[in-house]
């Protein structure tokens, strides 16, 4: 059993179980979104490949002319645009399964809990509650900005520079008097295998490309992907947790998978008084700290038998738990509909 996985169990206490289902959703979203959005260059490669072996045809000699540039440029256009609303697509899928996905940890604490003590909470408006926190936590992930661009700038941009991409490779195609059907296969090949492979079977476009076509060209939309999906999930577990009576506090769990040290082992060292790397409510740090961010969020709640015993004391005198007594008040009575819905001592 990996270190991660114990702290993850030891920070969750009784309610690993739930921890752990949210890991494994998030890890089963990880590793399904690299071959998707893969697959979106590969198809659109593919597409393009396709428009130039019909010029072949019409061609007598099979070499690219300057006149198809024009028809090409229109294709590439079109791809563009069709990447774009393919890879929004999935980013919108992405962000909205990896948030719900996180939340679910601290729904079912809470409804168990409510449950047990069997106060007057309905679990079935528990349930409505955080999918209306869940909303909110999408809406902020697609208002976020970086260096002053929103998620969807991001996604055009990666587009935009896919068009150049292939547009690069073809003017070169047609500089050197390279046939149509060789240049689709080319393009093909490097969407596909990356650009090191081009070096070999097509030395002399390498050459006069110097180095101005990334080596994978997916790579740049690939680590957005993660990122802008990494923090959704974290997005979620925060809102989810500032909701619950019960939370303490955001255990941030060093990943395995952690070759060097960076600000991720500063993060997970810090004490607050909670223990190594446990923030309290309100002080949760950035999350990711950096792109690519394996590390793991995990809730911190209040251990199952003391919570149901103050639910119980609730229950019969809502003035001698005035906490959850608030809780009730601002937020299960509210629904989730404050811009700023959190628990609060």
């Amino acid at each position: 059993m990996s270190d991660e996985i114990q702290q993850i169990k030891d920070a969750a206490g009784e309610y690993k179980r739930w921890a752990l289902e949210a890991r494994k959703k998030y890890i089963e979203l990880r590793l399904r979104q690299d071959p998707e959005i893969r697959s979106l260059y590969i198809r659109a490669a593919d597409r393009i490949a396709r428009r130039l072996k019909e010029i072949q045809t019409k061609t007598v000699s099979g070499r690219l002319m300057l006149r198809h540039l024009q028809e090409l440029e229109m294709q590439l256009r079109n791809e563009e645009n069709r990447f774009v609303q393919d890879f929004s697509k999935k980013m919108e899928e992405y962000i909205e399964e990896a948030v719900n996905a996180s939340a679910g940890y601290s729904q079912e604490v809470l409804i168990e809990a409510v449950k047990e003590a069997e106060t007057r909470l309905e679990p079935g408006l528990i349930r409505e509650l955080f999918a209306r926190v869940n909303r909110q936590a999408v809406e902020a992930c697609w208002a976020r900005t970086k260096k002053g661009l929103y998620l969807s700038d991001r996604i055009w941009q990666k587009g935009e520079d896919f068009r150049n991409t292939m547009r690069d490779l073809i003017q070169e195609a047609v500089a050197i008097g390279q046939d149509a059907v060789k240049t689709a296969r080319m393009l093909q090949q490097y969407v596909r295998q990356g650009a090191q492979t081009l070096a070999k079977d097509y030395p002399n476009m390498m050459e006069r490309m110097n180095g101005r076509i990334p080596g994978d060209v997916c790579y740049a939309a690939l680590r957005l992907a993660r990122t802008e999906m990494t923090a959704a999930f974290g997005e979620g577990t925060i809102a989810a947790a500032r909701v619950s009576p019960s939370y303490k506090g955001m255990k941030w769990v060093l990943s395995k998978s952690h070759p060097v040290t960076d600000i991720c082992d500063t993060l997970a060292s810090a004490d607050y008084g909670l223990g190594p790397g446990v923030y309290p409510p309100g002080e949760e740090p950035p999350y990711p700290a950096h792109p690519n961010e394996l590390c793991h969020l995990v809730p911190v709640h209040e251990q199952p038998e003391d919570f149901v015993q103050r639910l119980k004391r609730w229950k019969d005198n809502p003035a001698s738990e005035p906490k959850i007594e608030k809780w009730y008040q601002n937020i299960y009575r509210q629904g989730g509909v404050n811009s700023d819905l959190r628990y609060r001592d």
